[in-house]
C-alpha cells in the first residue's frame, strides 16, 4: 500500500478504533517523515523513537534498582522504571494537551535485538512500563522492515497490530517536501513516479579484504550490509531527499563542470555528475533521467523554479471557532485551546476566503498566541511564497497589536510589498 492519503485515512481509522498500526516496508521508503506529516495533519505532534538505536530492553523501559528504606528502617532495593526520554516527552506533551492525540512512533521495532522488540510489544499491549502508564490520548504507531536482517515476529505478536505493508509514493514525497524539493527531482518524479524506489542492477562486489589466512572473527564491511551482499546505494525517498538538499545548495556552474568531467565508474565511462548523484541514489534509471534533466536545463538555462502549494490542515477545533457568534464566545473557545491548536487555526483562517467572519477570528487568535512552532513557521512561509494567504486576511493579522505579530512581522515583510 502506498504512503498516501488513502493510507492516512486508514491509519487514522485504526487509531480511532483502538488498533495499533504497523507500517512494514523496506528501509528508507519514508515511513518516519510520513508519520510526522500525518501527525501534523491531525493537528498534533509525532514523537519518534528509533528502536534500532537501543542496546537492550533497559534502554527502552529504564528499569533500574534503586535503594529505599523499608518501614522497619532497614535498607533494601526496588525496581523503578524511567521511560526513555522520547516516551517521557510524549507523555508530558499528551498530559499538557489532553484534546490532542499525539503519536508515539516506535520505528525499526524488528531491526534490533529480540529483547528490545519484546519490550516494544509489552508497551503496545499493556500501555505501561512498571508504574508508568501512557495517557489515554497517546496513540501508538510502529514500523519495521519486512525483509533483511530483522527479528522475526511470531503470530501472537503480529496479532497485536493492524499490519500495512507499505511502499513509497512520489506524490506524497513531493507534497511533504513542498518547495524544499529540488525542481529537477520534482520534474523527474512527476513524469516517472514509479522511479521513487529502485534497486540498482548489481555490477560490483565490495572487496571485503579476506584471504585464506583471514581471521573469520573479524567483521568485514560487506558483512555489515546483510551478510556480504553488494554494497550498492538505493533510490528511496530518504536518499532522494538527501540528494535534493545537495542539489539545492550547489552552484549551477559547478554542476556544469561536473557534467563535463569524464570519469571511470566501476569500469564504465561516465560523468562526474553521474558519480556524485550515484553516491546519493545509486546507479538506477532515476539517476539517468535526473542527469538528463539537469543537462537539458543547464544547456537551455530556463527561468527559475515554481513554488508548490503547501498543505494547510484544518484543526478539529476550527468548526467550534466558526460557530462562535460573539467575541465573548470566541474568547472562551480560544482560552481552552492549546498553542498548537491556536497556531493551526490561525494558518487555516489566513487562507480561508471568509473576510467578514475571519477578521474577528484572526484578531482573537493573534491575541491568544504566544509562539509559533517551527513546523508552522515553515507552513506559513510556504503559504506566503505560493500565494495561499488572502491579502485581506494577512492585512488584518499585521494590523493586530499583539506580541506574536511583532515577532513574526519582520519575516513576513520580505513577502509583503
Amino acid at each position: 500500500m502506498k504512503l498516501n492519503d488513502t493510507l492516512s485515512t486508514l491509519v487514522e481509522q485504526a487509531l480511532d478504533v483502538g488498533a495499533t498500526p504497523a507500517l512494514m516496508g523496506e528501509p528508507g521508503v519514508g515511513k518516519s517523515s510520513w508519520i510526522e506529516s500525518l501527525a501534523y495533519s491531525m493537528g498534533t505532534k509525532a514523537f519518534t523513537l528509533p528502536c534500532n538505536q537501543l542496546a537492550d530492553k533497559a534502554d527502552l523501559t529504564g528499569a533500574r534498582l534503586v535503594p529505599y528504606t523499608k518501614a522497619d528502617g532497614t535498607q533494601s532495593y526496588k525496581q523503578v522504571f524511567y521511560p526513555h526520554q522520547v516516551i517521557q516527552e510524549c507523555i508530558d506533551y499528551a498530559e499538557a494537551n489532553p484534546r490532542e492525540r499525539p503519536i508515539l512512533f516506535l520505528d525499526e521495532i524488528n531491526r534490533t535485538t529480540s529483547d528490545v522488540t519484546s519490550g516494544v510489544l509489552t508497551l503496545v499491549t499493556l500501555r505501561r512500563m512498571g508504574h508508568v502508564t501512557l495517557p489515554s490520548n497517546v496513540r501508538i504507531v510502529v514500523a519495521g522492515n519486512d525483509k533483511g536482517n530483522v527479528t522475526t515476529l511470531d503470530e501472537a505478536s503480529l496479532s497485536r497490530f493492524a499490519i500495512f505493508h507499505v511502499e513509497p509514493d512520489a506524490a506524497t514525497l513531493m507534497s511533504v517536501l513542498g518547495d524544499d524539493l529540488n525542481p529537477w527531482i520534482k520534474k523527474v518524479l512527476t513524469q516517472y513516479p514509479g522511479l521513487i524506489f529502485q534497486k540498482p542492477t548489481p555490477n560490483a562486489i565490495v572487496a571485503d579484504g579476506k584471504d585464506d589466512d583471514s581471521d573469520d572473527s573479524n567483521v568485514t564491511m560487506a558483512e555489515l550490509f546483510d551478510g556480504g551482499e553488494e554494497m550498492n546505494q538505493l533510490t528511496t525517498p530518504r536518499t532522494i531527499h538527501n540528494l535534493s538538499n545537495w542539489l539545492n545548495v550547489t552552484d549551477r556552474q559547478e554542476l556544469a563542470r561536473y557534467l563535463q568531467t569524464t570519469v571511470q565508474i566501476e569500469g564504465r565511462e561516465s560523468s562526474q555528475l553521474n558519480e556524485v548523484i550515484e553516491a546519493y541514489v545509486g546507479n538506477t534509471v532515476f539517476t539517468d533521467q535526473l542527469v538528463n534533466t539537469i543537462a537539458d536545463d543547464l544547456a537551455s538555462n530556463p527561468s527559475g523554479r515554481a513554488h508548490n502549494r503547501v498543505n494547510v490542515p484544518k484543526p478539529g477545533c476550527y468548526a467550534r471557532l466558526k460557530t462562535a457568534t460573539t467575541v465573548d464566545e470566541l474568547e472562551a473557545e480560544i482560552s481552552a485551546m492549546s498553542q498548537n491548536e491556536l497556531c493551526g487555526s490561525l494558518l487555516f483562517a489566513l487562507q480561508e476566503r471568509d473576510k467578514e467572519a475571519n477578521s474577528r477570528l484572526i484578531e482573537q487568535l493573534a491575541y491568544g498566541l504566544k509562539q509559533i512552532e517551527s513546523e508552522h513557521i515553515k507552513t506559513l512561509i510556504g503559504m506566503m511564497t505560493s500565494d495561499q494567504i488572502e491579502n485581506d486576511n494577512l492585512q488584518v493579522f499585521l494590523d493586530v497589536d499583539a506580541p506574536i505579530v511583532d515577532k513574526i512581522k519582520p519575516a513576513l515583510s520580505v513577502f509583503v510589498g
